[in-house]
């Protein structure tokens, strides 16, 4: 386990992999993957220390929201590593296959998607918002993790394409089938995939894809502040409006959405948070929102 309890600013090295760095600023963690010379191209090490990484902030009440990048200004993420899975393939070829039914790399490339795919959920469950900072290509995987995350900022070289179908796989892999006919609209969406075209930072502004276009040397910062503008709010309200606005991208009538945000709203007003809300602003002061110690559920 990585304890996440750390200074603003220092850099904690993944299980000593190198492959991720973890920053912690003040309520924001920051999660950058750090293999800019393989166009940070997702390796087994680094997606095992993505999953420990996220596991923990899930559980930590003392971080608000976090922030996904990477390292240079190439790639946000390239994908698959296609070295490391060949490796991973070179192995599993010299396992016998005797009492089983799948061919050895088959068994071998479910694994590599069962893992990637929890790092999916990871996102998505996660009790506090993810923010994307997409500089350069999200292509594959990469792109597959900015879509997972609540809310996206690019740079003004950012690219996205889902290079799937373009390797005679499916185009449908990691989620991006589910998140992003919901960000851009079926009909955008499922040109992207069935085509694997890529789209520039101006197209995906304009798509909603992203919700902001910076220079590559304000990405970071942009994202951070972000960040840190929700993590001044009451962390529960914060929580609920995650919650609530993807069970309602889901729901079956309007009735039903309506029924679901007056519940949670009447929830949320009986809390300490909502009443120190409604102080502050009488007081004309900032509110001060408690912390509370316990772990934090995890859906």
């Amino acid at each position: 386990m990585f304890g996440l309890h750390i200074a603003t600013g220092e850099i904690m090295t993944a299980e000593n992999t190198g492959e991720l760095e973890i920053e912690r600023h003040d309520a924001t963690l920051l999660l950058r993957l750090n293999r800019p010379e393989a166009l940070n191209a997702l390796s087994y090490p680094q997606v095992d220390a993505l999953k420990s990484a996220l596991t923990e902030a899930g559980q930590d009440r003392s971080v608000r929201a976090v922030v996904l990048s990477a390292a240079g200004d190439r790639a946000f993420c390239a994908g698959i590593d296609v070295k490391s899975v060949a490796e991973r393939d070179a192995a599993a070829e010299k396992v016998a296959s005797t009492g089983t039914r799948l061919d050895p790399v088959v068994a071998s490339f479910e694994s590599l998607d069962a893992v990637l795919g929890d790092v999916v959920r990871l996102i998505h469950r996660l009790p506090v918002p993810v923010i994307a900072a997409v500089n350069g290509h999200a292509i594959g995987a990469g792109f597959a993790y900015a879509a997972a995350c609540d809310l996206r900022v690019g740079s003004s070289n950012a690219k996205f394409a889902d290079g799937f179908v373009k390797r005679g796989i499916s185009g449908c892999e990691l989620g991006l089938s589910y998140f992003l006919p919901k960000i851009i609209g079926p009909a955008l969406a499922f040109e992207m995939m069935m085509t694997g075209r890529t789209m520039a930072a101006d197209e995906a502004k304009a798509a909603g894809l992203i919700s902001e276009v910076v220079e590559p040397h304000e990405l970071e910062t942009t994202a951070l502040a972000q960040a840190e503008r929700i993590a001044t709010l009451a962390p529960l309200s914060v929580t609920m409006t995650k919650e609530v606005m993807w069970a309602n991208l889901h729901a079956s009538s309007l009735d039903h959405a309506l029924a679901m945000e007056a519940r949670t709203q009447g929830l949320a007003r009986l809390t300490a948070d909502a009443a120190e809300a409604r102080n502050s602003f009488i007081e004309k002061r900032t509110p001060e929102f408690a912390q509370p110690e316990a772990p934090r559920p995890f859906r």
